[in-house]
C-alpha cells in the first residue's frame, strides 16, 4: 500500500501527530508513505499521483488550486480521504468555541471563512478519518459519508525519550497544565477554583503552565505559586511533562467543540508515567477508567478531591501512573497506531473498489440481480454555470454513492465535444466528478432499471428506448413549453408530458402546471438543496450603503432582463446612491445599460455569490416559469427577494409574506425594490422570513435520498402493476 498525505495546514502541532507520526507508523508496518505540501509541483503529475493507493488531505482548505488537485486525484480512481482532528468545519457550531466569542467582528468573519473553506474541502472528499468517535459520528451526520477513527498516536522518539526520564521529585511537586495555544481560558476555568485551593493548602505544590494562560485573571494573588514555561517542541515537551506530579485536562464541559477534543493530553502525560485528572468529555471518558489509570472530575468538589487524593496517597499515585503508562502504550504506541492505519486505509480502499465497480451479476435481461439499481440518464449537453445541470449532477453523484450504478448519455446540440471523455472532464472541472460512465450520444442505450429524461428533447429518446427500462422517470425542473413561442418546440415539449413517464419535479410549481395544462398527473417533487456552508446569514453587518443584486441573464427570455433594467433605471433616479450589481452572465452581455452599475459578470466561485447576497440590501431575480435556486440562496443569506407575481409564483415562496411579489411593470418592480430600501422594518421582516423558509430546504444528501425514495417507490409500483406501462398514448395537441 502506498499512502500520500497532502498537507494544507501548517499551523499548530497537529501535523506532527496526524501526518508525520502516521508516516513513521506506516513505514514501520511495511508500507510506503510520504507527504507533500498542497502547492508541490508534483501534485498534478500523472505518473506521481497515480502511483498511490490512497491520498489523505490533512485539514487543508478549499480553493481553486486544491479543487483542481482533488479532481485530479479522483480522475485516477484513487480514494480521497479528508482527515480532521477538531470541530473546525461546521460554521453553525462556532458559538461553542470560547476563542471565537472573544474575537472582534472582523476576526470572526475571517475565522468563519476558514471554517467554510475546510467544510468545502471535507465535502469534496469521499471518505473521512478523524481522531475521536464523537467527531466521527458528527462528521457522518454532517456530510452523509463514512468516517473512521484513527487516534492521535505517539512516535518512536517520544517513547525513547520517555523511557529515559526519571520519576518526579517529591518536593516541590508540580501540577501541570499543558495549555499550548491561547484558546483554553474557559477550559482551565473548570478546574481553577480547586487548583487555587490546593495551591494555598499545600506549601510544596506549584502549578506549572506550558504555553499560554491568563493566570493573573484565573488565579489572582498566586503568582508566586505558578511557574510558566514557553511553548515547547514535541521532544522537549516529553521531558517537561515527566517533571509533573499530576497532569490537568479540564474542558468546558457543555461545549460541543470540547466534546470533539482528543485524549492527547492524557496520552502524552501517560507516556511519561504522569496521571491525569480530566473533565469527562467523550474521548477522556473512553480512555480513563476513573480511579484506575486517571480520574474524571466535573465539579469543583470533585476536582479538589481528585487533586488531594493524588497528592496525599503516594501508593495510589504510583499505581495510577503505571496503569496510565500501560494504557498509553497498548492503544497509542507507534505499533498500535500503525496497525489501525493499515486496517482503516485498506478498508477504505476496498470499499472504494466496490463503489467504483460497475459490474454485477446480471439476469438474462441484463439487469442487476442484487445490490443497487442501474439508472441511465439522458441529459442535454452541459454548459458553464448551468444550475439545471448542477441539480442533475448532484442527484447522479449521490445516487452513485448510495450504491446505484448511474450511466449518463449526453444528447449533443453542437460539436463542442468529440467524445464522452471530453464531456466527463468538462463536468468534473465545471461541476464535480460524477463517478459514472459518460457517453456522448444516444445511439446505444442499454438495458437498465430506470431510464431518466431530463429535458423534453431527451424524453423522445427515452420513448424510443422504452422497452429497455422497467421504469421511465421524467426529471422535470421547469415547465419547458414556456421556453418557446407557440410553434414546433412548444407543442413537442407539451406532447412529451403525455408519454406516461413518472414525474419527479424540482419544486411544486411544475406539478401544478402539469395538472393545469395536461390533466392530473402522478408525480413527486423535491425542494432545491441549499449549501449552508456557502449561503448563510450575515454575522457582522455590511455597512450603510444600499445595494441591489440583479440576477441578469440577457439571453434567457424568461429572466425578463429588459424589464429589470427598466425598473432599476427608475430606482436609480429615486435613489442615485444605491449600488446596483449585475451578475449571472458574461460581463460583455451587459450593454446599453442607461445608468451606472457594478458588472460582476460570472463569478469565479460560488462562494462569491454567498458574499454578494450577504452584502446586498435587495435581491432581484425573475423567472416567469419555475424559479431557480437563486432566490432561495439569497434568502438563506438574509437578503430580501423581489420577484414577479406571475403564473402562481407565490406557491414557490409558500406565501406572500416571504418575498415582495410585484406586477410585471417597471413601475411596480421599482416600487417593490424601493419599499425594501426605504422600510427598515419591512427589510428585517423579509430577511427573517426568508432565512426561516430557506432553513426548511434540504441538504444535497437529503434531496438525493428523497429522489432515491421516489424512484424506488415508483419502480415497485410499476413492477406490481406492469400493465400501467404496457401502452403509450400521445394525445393530440389542440
Amino acid at each position: 500500500m502506498r499512502v500520500l498525505y497532502i498537507l494544507g495546514c501548517n499551523e499548530g502541532p497537529s501535523k506532527r501527530y496526524r501526518v508525520f507520526n502516521h508516516i513513521e507508523a506506516l513505514k514501520a508496518a511495511g508500507h510506503h508513505a510520504e507527504w507533500i505540501w498542497d502547492i508541490h509541483p508534483e501534485r498534478l503529475d500523472s505518473e506521481y499521483i497515480s502511483s498511490f493507493s490512497i491520498v489523505i488531505n490533512f485539514r487543508g482548505g478549499y480553493n481553486e488550486r486544491s479543487g483542481q488537485l482533488f479532481n485530479f486525484v479522483k480522475s485516477f480512481g484513487i480514494p480521497l480521504v479528508y482527515d480532521v482532528d477538531d470541530l473546525v468545519f461546521d460554521a453553525s457550531a462556532v458559538d461553542q468555541i470560547d476563542v471565537y466569542r472573544r474575537m472582534t467582528p472582523a476576526e470572526q468573519q475571517e475565522y468563519l471563512s476558514g471554517i467554510r473553506s475546510i467544510s468545502r474541502a471535507m465535502k469534496s472528499a469521499e471518505y473521512h478519518t478523524t481522531s475521536t468517535s464523537f467527531l466521527a459520528s458528527y462528521i457522518e451526520r454532517y456530510t452523509g459519508k463514512d468516517a473512521w477513527v484513527i487516534p492521535f498516536g505517539l512516535n518512536d522518539r517520544q517513547v525513547e525519550i520517555a523511557a529515559l526520564t526519571n520519576p518526579p521529585c517529591d518536593s516541590p511537586r508540580f501540577i501541570g497544565y499543558l495549555s499550548g495555544t491561547k484558546t483554553h481560558q474557559k477550559d482551565f476555568a473548570e478546574a481553577a477554583p480547586a487548583v487555587a485551593r490546593i495551591l494555598k493548602e499545600y506549601d510544596d505544590v506549584y502549578l506549572k503552565v506550558v504555553g499560554f494562560l491568563d493566570t493573573e485573571t484565573l488565579l489572582p494573588g498566586l503568582e508566586d505559586k505558578i511557574v510558566k514555561v514557553d511553548l515547547l517542541n514535541w521532544e522537549d515537551l516529553v521531558l517537561e511533562t515527566a517533571s509533573l506530579w499530576i497532569n490537568l485536562a479540564p474542558f468546558e464541559i457543555d461545549s460541543l467543540f470540547c466534546h470533539a477534543k482528543s485524549q492527547l493530553k492524557f496520552v502524552e502525560a501517560a507516556l511519561s508515567r504522569v496521571p491525569t485528572i480530566a473533565s469527562p468529555v467523550p474521548s477522556f471518558a473512553e480512555s480513563i477508567t476513573s480511579g484506575l489509570n486517571g480520574i474524571l472530575a466535573r465539579t469543583e468538589a470533585e476536582w479538589h478531591q481528585a487533586l488531594s487524593t493524588l497528592l496525599d496517597n503516594h501508593d495510589l499515585h504510583e499505581q495510577m501512573s503505571r496503569e496510565a503508562h500501560r494504557a498509553a502504550l497498548s492503544r497509542f504506541s507507534p505499533q498500535a497506531i500503525g496497525h489501525r492505519l493499515v486496517e482503516v486505509y485498506q478498508d477504505i480502499i476496498q470499499q472504494h473498489e466496490v463503489k467504483r465497480s460497475v459490474s454485477a451479476p446480471k439476469d438474462r435481461h441484463g439487469l442487476r440481480k442484487v445490490g443497487g439499481l442501474s439508472i441511465t440518464w439522458i441529459i442535454p449537453q452541459p454548459f458553464e454555470a448551468s444550475g439545471g445541470h448542477r441539480n442533475i449532477f448532484r442527484a447522479i453523484r449521490y445516487l452513485g454513492e448510495f450504491g446505484h450504478t448511474c450511466k449518463v448519455h449526453i444528447l449533443p446540440d453542437n460539436h463542442r465535444f468529440s467524445n464522452g471523455a471530453e464531456v466527463a472532464e468538462f463536468i468534473t472541472l465545471e461541476f464535480f466528478n460524477l463517478y459514472a460512465d459518460v457517453i456522448l450520444g444516444v445511439e446505444d442505450i442499454g438495458n437498465c432499471d430506470i431510464l431518466v429524461s431530463t429535458f423534453w428533447t431527451t424524453a423522445y429518446v427515452s420513448k424510443d428506448n422504452s422497452e429497455k427500462a422497467a421504469l421511465q422517470v421524467y426529471f422535470l425542473q421547469d415547465f419547458e413549453p414556456m421556453f418557446y413561442p407557440m410553434g414546433t418546440e412548444y407543442v413537442r415539449a407539451m406532447a412529451s408530458y403525455d408519454f406516461g413517464f413518472h414525474f419527479i419535479t424540482s419544486g411544486p410549481w411544475p406539478l401544478k402546471m402539469l395538472a393545469a395544462t395536461v390533466g392530473e398527473k402522478e408525480g413527486d417533487f423535491f425542494r432545491f438543496p441549499i449549501d449552508r456552508q456557502i449561503y448563510y446569514p450575515d454575522v457582522i453587518g455590511h455597512g450603510s450603503r444600499m445595494k441591489v443584486a440583479f440576477f441578469a441573464r440577457p439571453h434567457m427570455p424568461r429572466r425578463c432582463y429588459p424589464l429589470g433594467v427598466a425598473a432599476l433605471a427608475l430606482v436609480k433616479k429615486i435613489h442615485p446612491d444605491v449600488e446596483i450589481v449585475f451578475y449571472g452572465d458574461k460581463g460583455e452581455a451587459y450593454s446599453d445599460v442607461p445608468f451606472e452599475f457594478t458588472n460582476l459578470g460570472m463569478t469565479e466561485t460560488i462562494e462569491e455569490l454567498g458574499d454578494l447576497y450577504r452584502t446586498s440590501t435587495v435581491g432581484l431575480c425573475f423567472s416567469t416559469t419555475n424559479p431557480s435556486l437563486v432566490p432561495f440562496e439569497m434568502m438563506a443569506c438574509g437578503c430580501p427577494v423581489v420577484d414577479l407575481s406571475a403564473n402562481g409564483n407565490v406557491v414557490n415562496y409558500d406565501n406572500a409574506d416571504n418575498a415582495v411579489l410585484v406586477d410585471p411593470t417597471p413601475e411596480a418592480i421599482a416600487a417593490g425594490i424601493c419599499s425594501v430600501l426605504e422600510d427598515e422594518d419591512l427589510r428585517q421582516r423579509l430577511s427573517a422570513n426568508g432565512i426561516e423558509l430557506a432553513a426548511q430546504f434540504p441538504t444535497e444528501v437529503e434531496m438525493a435520498k428523497l429522489i432515491e425514495g421516489y424512484m424506488k417507490s415508483a419502480l415497485d409500483k410499476k413492477r406490481i402493476s406492469p400493465s400501467l406501462h404496457s401502452q403509450t398514448i400521445v394525445k393530440p395537441m389542440i
